[in-house]
């Protein structure tokens, strides 16, 4: 039935293990490994299980019969923390708001989460079905379909910086049957692409672990290195389920930055990638400054009851009415444990990562538009910066990163002051009998209301 996967197949190192002398050499490994012959591995081999007697859609685990090493190093990325390959379902699915959209009936949209989270035990994100090619997974478009988009332009900052455009011009000279550690700098690959950087591993050798040398952990995870007034400092407040603050001088990171120059070495000064790294840190510096800056406006609101409708009036926090049944105290931090507890979930929650829930889920006035400003700022365009910087965009860290973010603190400052004038205002009127905190319809206020409403 399935025609195109047999002509796949059939172009594919499966059909013939020994199609080129790279290629015949690995699979003579893979016999040795596994003590038989490999003449053809053909629909039966991947897809049934012989001991339960099943069809099944193979996983990482049933690569691992022949691909045990790769499978291995690339299980190995969940050793190294939140974000990894592995653990991108896992990430998907917990988080409250995923349930929240099911338990309203919104799950559709979620698609374009699980497209990408949901495959994570498998090789085929990358080594498409069903040729299984190396020398496609080796190129950078290999990766461009999941790492794209508002929070993570990997695609796009990669593809419109000067590396990329020049492997666009240039990508037909490029041999992509070589594996990573045969290719000769320069001769076979003119600039790095996407695989070259991040599956380095220092001394000359790559793995299958993308994340290893990974220090801003895609940029969402506050640094320990700066001074927080807002209630960052305390991030991340208790809570186990969500990564501590980076430092990034600790030393297992000062020895990642030192495979990243070594990495970069092989076409740049170690003096030049050295320094642009540390021009890179800066920003996220900086930006992390400009993102506590608006958090402390947001705690602050809070802190005077300035958010309308008022936590005690709006809609719950995505799954506030069961978070707190459901997770420990010494799991979900006591403070937050609770707060969700004796409010029902009936409480902002704002920043890093807790308040990124602003993004895909809006309730009744939860959250609040100061709120979703804020989150685009530090979801969106602090991490836009980051991409630009890391992948040598400069429009991307510019535009896409650090002026939109500043436009979003002005909104936030600006919609401070609106929401503490109106308070002042309504006050006044209150004072005087005139409340106005009722009038939140015209489909319920009377005319004499709606008069004195339009004349105010």
């Amino acid at each position: 039935i399935n025609t195109g996967a047999i002509e796949d197949w059939k172009t594919s190192a499966h059909y013939n293990p020994r199609k080129t002398p790279i290629i015949a050499r690995k699979t003579k490994i893979i016999e040795d490994s596994i003590g038989k012959e490999i003449s053809v591995v053909d629909c039966f081999d991947c897809h049934v299980d012989t001991e339960k007697k099943q069809i099944r859609l193979p996983t990482a685990g049933d690569c691992s019969e022949c691909h045990a090493r790769q499978v291995t190093e690339f299980a190995s990325e969940k050793n190294h923390g939140r974000p990894n390959h592995i653990q991108t379902l896992e990430s998907n699915v917990l988080v409250p708001w995923y349930q929240e959209s099911y338990r309203r009936g919104l799950m559709a949209g979620n698609a374009g989460c699980d497209m990408c989270h949901g495959a994570t035990d498998k090789c085929d994100p990358c080594h498409t079905r069903h040729s299984f090619s190396a020398a496609e997974a080796r190129r950078p478009q290999a990766c461009m379909s999941c790492h794209m988009g508002p929070d993570h332009p990997d695609a796009e900052s990669y593809s419109e910086s000067k590396h990329g455009i020049i492997y666009e011009l240039e990508e037909e000279h490029y041999n992509f049957d070589k594996p990573l550690a045969h290719v000769m700098v320069g001769e076979e690959y003119r600039t790095p692409t996407c695989q070259f950087c991040h599956m380095y591993q220092g001394g000359g050798t790559f793995t299958h672990n993308f994340v290893s040398k990974g220090i801003w952990r895609m940029g969402t995870v506050p640094p320990s290195n700066i001074e927080y007034e807002s209630s960052l400092k305390d991030y991340p407040y208790g809570i186990k389920i969500i990564p501590p603050k980076i430092d990034i001088y600790s030393d297992e990171n000062l020895d990642k930055r030192d495979k990243w120059i070594e990495m970069c070495s092989n076409c740049h000064s170690p003096r030049f990638a050295a320094g642009w790294l540390t021009q890179m840190d800066d920003y996220m510096f900086q930006a992390n400054k400009l993102t506590d800056q608006a958090q402390k406006v947001i705690d602050d609101l809070i802190a005077d009851d300035m958010l309308y409708p008022s936590p005690a009036d709006r809609d719950i926090y995505p799954g506030g009415d069961w978070l707190a049944d459901i997770l420990p105290a010494e799991l979900l931090g006591e403070g937050v444990w609770n707060a969700f507890k004796t409010t029902g979930g009936k409480i902002p929650v704002i920043g890093p990562i807790l308040g990124v829930y602003a993004m895909f889920y809006q309730g009744d006035g939860n959250p609040t538009h100061i709120e979703t400003s804020y989150a685009k700022m530090w979801f969106w365009y602090k991490l836009q910066g980051y991409k630009g910087y890391a992948h040598v965009q400069q429009d991307v860290m510019w535009w896409w990163g650090q002026s939109p973010m500043l436009q979003e603190l002005g909104n936030v400052q600006s919609e401070a002051r609106s929401m503490r004038r109106a308070a002042a205002i309504e006050k006044v009127l209150a004072e005087i009998g005139k409340p106005v905190s009722h009038y939140t319809s015209k489909s319920t206020a009377s005319a004499e209301e709606l008069d004195y409403e339009e004349n105010r």
